[in-house]
């Protein structure tokens, strides 16, 4: 199961998810885990795309789950998926996708 540190960043991850239509990624978040190496690629490229929407969502001013400070959010958020995927055998999913964003 994903862990985090903060339920924040579930809350956060979920929201952005319906925001973005991103109903893979909201699939995976609700469930906890990824079955494969293709989810673990899509939660992967997600929370990149997710990092540009709250970069957005903070030059606009916009509070995203009673917090503004989106930046510490997405570290928190990078942490958790990061761990996650690579403890769990998809190391190679999230380096491409992080080279890639």
């Amino acid at each position: 199961m994903i862990s985090y540190k903060y339920d924040k960043e579930r809350e956060i991850a979920i929201f952005l998810a319906e925001k973005m239509s991103n109903f893979e990624a909201l699939s995976i978040l609700n469930a906890g885990k990824v079955n494969d190496a293709n989810q673990a690629e899509h939660l992967a490229k997600f929370f990149w795309c997710a990092v540009d929407e709250m970069i957005k969502l903070s030059k606009s001013n916009v509070e995203v789950c009673g917090e503004t400070n989106l930046e510490e959010w997405s570290e928190y958020l990078m942490a958790s998926l990061r761990s996650y995927l690579r403890g769990n055998g998809y190391i190679k999913e999230w380096d491409d996708a992080s080279e890639n964003s």
